[in-house]
């Protein structure tokens, strides 16, 4: 099963409906989900403590059909690492996030770091904004990317150095070597063709995707 987030960040140019497909676990974090709803799309839940969500909205929402898990607004996770958790516990074995870049530079970096989450170990998740996509290779696991040439991929230690980092379809290739965190040495590789492989021997590695220009 796949799941779509829509959480209440800036969504960049993505539109939801270009990721949705049928089958799909719509999930809105919080106002997310009337962004959703501007799209088109109807979340199947909507998952906070609705403080983004006006009376009006919710209202909306409950007329959809839409299933509501509140959670009080003093809590210890964002809405958003709700919604990962609640995905992933509901079995989805892929899920893209739309809407947790931009805006407040507190919430950029603690989206991206709930990447990390130990339920989300062997799903594949992406946080997708415009032409971007980040994701968390960890050690053990392997990441393969499509795109074009051109295209710019960083390699970002987190939480450590991270070990044995070996990549195929790089400009500057790597075999078996150590990103060192707080480092920049893996800022702006480039695809030399249409597909990129990044694996991981130990440790924690944030993949960016930057994309040149939209697929064909």
């Amino acid at each position: 099963m796949r799941a779509i987030i829509i959480a209440g960040g800036q969504p960049g140019s993505d539109d939801g409906q270009q990721w949705a497909q049928a089958g799909d676990l719509i999930i809105g974090a919080d106002g997310g989900a009337a962004r959703a709803l501007a799209w088109g799309l109807v979340p199947g839940v909507v998952v906070g403590d609705l403080d983004s969500l006006t009376e009006e909205e919710q209202q909306e929402l409950q007329a959809h059909g839409c299933r509501f898990i509140v959670h009080p607004r003093a809590k210890d996770e964002t809405d958003l690492e709700l919604a990962l958790s609640y995905a992933a516990h509901q079995g989805a074995g892929e899920i893209v996030v739309i809407g947790a870049l931009g805006g407040r530079l507190d919430h950029l970096l603690a989206n991206v770091l709930l990447l990390a989450l130990p339920e989300l170990e062997g799903v594949s998740v992406r946080i997708v904004d415009g032409r971007q996509e980040a994701r968390l290779v960890r050690g053990g696991e392997a990441v393969t990317l499509g795109g074009q040439p051109g295209d710019l991929v960083s390699l970002l230690p987190v939480g450590g150095d991270v070990r044995g980092v070996t990549t195929a379809g790089l400009a500057w290739p790597l075999a078996g070597e150590t990103l060192r965190f707080g480092f920049s040495r893996g800022v702006s590789n480039e695809m030399t063709g249409p597909v990129a492989r990044v694996e991981v021997e130990e440790g924690y590695l944030l993949v960016v995707h930057s994309r040149r220009q939209e697929a064909g």
